[in-house]
């Protein structure tokens, strides 16, 4: 299985990268984890989106149409999603990412009912696949992670419960 990840925030060790580790751990031994780096992409240019793409761009456009599943893990931001995650998301639009299912983590301790409903719509709008079967919403997410890899017993058999739908 081979999955490329997206990680919402930046910050390092930020919930949403903890609960990515947390995932990765649990997934089959031989899964391919391709994770793109937010921060080295351009900022998005409707007129490199077909033609002139960066080479970067090209480089996980390839790796999204390899992929099986596209991970996100985000936080909401002011009721919405991340502008670096919503940027790598309209680099994505492109043929070779259709149809790929997405495993979506919310991590919010506000709830993360706003982010979950616009990131699903424009997902969907991309021709990518959410679903609540994939998806996972996960509030108070420091008290469950820490940085030395320790996951909450309930959050880790969530995550195994989670993978177990995948392939």
């Amino acid at each position: 299985m081979k999955i490329l990840s997206l990680c919402g925030s930046i910050r390092d060790g930020s919930s949403s990268e903890l609960l990515l580790r947390a995932f990765r751990s649990v997934l089959p031994s031989g899964t391919e984890w391709s994770p793109v780096d937010l921060k080295s992409l351009p900022y998005f240019d409707p007129s490199c989106q077909f033609s002139n793409v960066p080479a970067l761009v090209t480089e996980i456009r390839r790796e999204a149409f390899l992929a099986d599943y596209i991970v996100i893990a985000t936080p909401e931001y002011a009721h919405g999603i991340p502008g670096i995650l919503k940027n790598a998301l309209e680099w994505l639009i492109c043929e070779e990412t259709m149809k790929k299912k997405v495993v979506l983590f919310i991590v919010s301790p506000s709830g993360g009912e706003y982010v979950l409903q616009y990131l699903t719509e424009t997902l969907r709008t991309m021709d990518l696949l959410p679903s609540d079967e994939l998806t996972m919403v996960i509030n108070n997410a420091r008290n469950q992670l820490s940085a030395d890899g320790t996951v909450d017993p309930d959050l880790k058999n969530s995550l195994i419960e989670l993978s177990k739908r995948l392939l």
